[in-house]
């Protein structure tokens, strides 16, 4: 009875070792990722302000020079929030996140400086919400570039990403 028991004991222990851990926290991935080609001056359709008017999802004020926006979906298949908390790149002399919202008919771009991705959850950043807005691009980008964005979450910390350039989804 004894050699059954330590038997099983041994098993029990040896299941219990090659579990695999649950993962605990936020678990953060991005996917779907892509930005427009630039939007201004180099384009010759008028201010950026003017070309992001007559575009889905763009509106506002702005910087004088050339902008674009960048689109992903956050997914978290953790088992806490996190917080996304800014973005970087190369590319741009100003960055900000912002959400598109419709007043009497009007986008306006709404600056958004966090945006918690609960628990199990997405948030999609596409032209007619959530948007990443580049502004001032230090080059002109055209369909077929990549450039480089780098998100940063509170607890995650940063996520840096291939953008590619193209003119929708």
């Amino acid at each position: 009875m004894k050699r059954l028991l330590f038997s099983f004991l041994v098993i029990l222990i040896t299941l219990t070792a090659c579990a695999t851990p649950v993962p605990t926290g936020p678990q953060i991935h991005v996917e779907n990722v892509w930005a427009r080609p630039t939007i201004g001056s180099s384009m010759g359709a008028g201010s950026p302000t003017q070309v992001m008017q007559g575009m889905p999802g763009m509106s506002g004020n702005a910087d004088s020079g050339m902008a674009s926006a960048a689109y992903f979906v956050i997914v978290n298949n953790g088992s806490e929030a996190d917080t996304l908390i800014g973005a970087s790149t190369d590319v741009a002399k100003g960055i900000e996140m912002h959400e598109t919202r419709i007043n009497n008919n009007v986008a306006e771009m709404v600056p958004v400086t966090r945006l918690d991705i609960p628990a199990g959850g997405r948030i999609e950043f596409n032209p007619e919400g959530y948007h990443v807005m580049l502004t001032g691009l230090t080059r002109d980008l055209k369909v077929g570039d990549t450039i480089k964005l780098t998100l940063q979450f509170q607890k995650s910390g940063a996520i840096a990403l291939d953008v590619p350039i193209r003119m929708d989804k």
